[in-house]
């Protein structure tokens, strides 16, 4: 087993204030809480946001107690809106969600996201994935083709944003973060980038956070094409992080929300992911709530 102190753990603070210097008229606000759910705040075109980033960015363990301490330290900021995200498996009870929009004058949205339990030996995880996907994995182990592992080398990360470019082309969008903000992510504490290549050539890559208890997977991007398909890098990529959270103890792998997008949705089913309720809480005011529900009318 892995010694757990050569593994550095996100952190959260130093993340967001990286990424606040890639962002026009925005800073970190540090929470009066005692948790590490930092806030962020954005202003534009007159208005003030607050908000934390996704709940995947946070430890996941908070009491009611820690929830609430963010939320009276948020409402004593100057804000137009504030949102905050709770993770999974943090509000289990449906009214204690409705107890805090309640109190805190509150919309609250409720999305699922997939946790790979990883507390069991590999064996016994192994065992919940589907047919197919245990077949990939076979597949790739047998071939040995693939060098499969996490770095924090400068090099892994410019790499992955070309993958990724290629990827956001291949799915006919843009790529939600530039070439710079992916390139300086080794300096982030716990931010690692697991690779499958083949003679020295990145065939899949997936950026993840390291929690003390779970690993997120944040970005994930593959070449995909008739030369390599067979060689299910992307499986081994994934594999490989699963694998890696139950060697050294950690509780889950989160790999994160897929809301509408059904094929992503299975594909996290395959490995055995079970569905867990997050949510979303929303508060607006002045002015800006006023020209919000305004607009929220117009749509109906």
């Amino acid at each position: 087993m892995e010694d757990l102190n050569e593994i550095a753990y996100f952190n959260s603070e130093i993340f967001l204030n990286y990424v606040s210097s890639f962002i026009k008229d925005s800073n970190v606000i540090i929470s009066k809480s005692d948790t590490n759910m930092l806030l962020f705040n954005r202003k534009k075109r007159g208005f003030n946001y607050i908000y934390n980033f996704p709940f995947g960015l946070y430890p996941e363990k908070l009491s009611m107690m820690e929830i609430e301490s963010t939320f009276n330290a948020l409402i004593q900021n100057n804000f137009s809106q504030f949102t905050v995200n709770i993770g999974p498996e943090i509000l289990k009870d449906k009214n204690e969600v409705a107890s805090i929009a309640l109190k805190y004058g509150c919309n609250f949205t409720q999305y699922n996201c997939h946790l790979i339990d990883t507390s069991r030996p590999i064996d016994d995880i192994f065992n919940g994935f589907s047919s197919t996907r245990k077949k990939h994995i076979k597949r790739y182990q047998k071939a040995g083709l693939l060098n499969v592992f996490r770095t924090k080398e400068a090099k892994y990360f410019q790499d992955y944003f070309m993958l990724y470019e290629n990827s956001a082309e291949r799915w006919g969008s843009n790529t939600a973060y530039s070439k710079e903000l992916i390139a300086g992510l080794y300096q982030i504490p716990g931010v690692y980038v697991w690779v499958a290549e083949l003679d020295g050539k990145m065939l899949s890559a997936m950026i993840c956070f390291y929690h003390k208890e779970s690993i997120f997977d944040w970005l994930a991007a593959s070449i995909i094409n008739d030369d390599v398909k067979k060689l299910y890098a992307a499986v081994a990529v994934q594999y490989e992080v699963i694998r890696h959270a139950s060697e050294i103890g950690f509780s889950f792998v989160n790999m994160g929300a897929s809301e509408n997008l059904n094929g992503v949705s299975d594909f996290k089913d395959s490995w055995g992911a079970v569905e867990k309720k997050t949510y979303t809480f929303i508060k607006r005011k002045g002015i800006f709530a006023l020209i919000k529900n305004f607009k929220d009318k117009l749509k109906k």
